[in-house]
Order: structure tokens, then sequence, then C-alpha cells
């Protein structure tokens, strides 16, 4: 099971993985990176759903 992170630190792992945010609606960052994307909301601490996301999003770039 994947764990809550901090915003800034799974920012900086989707910035590492050569992934660019926009603004998304309300709270919302949309990162992308070619074809894949991925919505994170800007809280302190992001949920496991919301991690494990990003995290499959990043394996899936390096593909």
């Amino acid at each position: 099971m994947v764990k809550p992170m901090k915003y800034r630190e799974l920012a900086k792992l989707l910035a590492e993985a050569g992934f660019e945010p926009r603004q998304g609606k309300g709270d919302h960052e949309v990162w992308r990176n070619g074809t894949v994307q991925v919505s994170i909301t800007q809280t302190r601490e992001i949920s496991p759903g919301l991690t494990r996301k990003a995290l499959n999003a990043i394996e899936r770039s390096k593909q």
C-alpha cells in the first residue's frame, strides 16, 4: 500500500522525471510529460490514491 506524500516531495519526483506543471481547476495541478499526464492537488499532503497515480505515471513515462 502506498503511503501519503508531502506535496513538495511528490512535485520534486515529478520534475526530476521530466514532468512540467500547469495550473488546473481550483487547487489542482496537471503535470505532463509527453502523452503521460497526472493531476494532483496542491495541498500539504497528497492522499495515497493520488500518490499511487503519480508514481504510476512516472513509471509509464520511463518506458
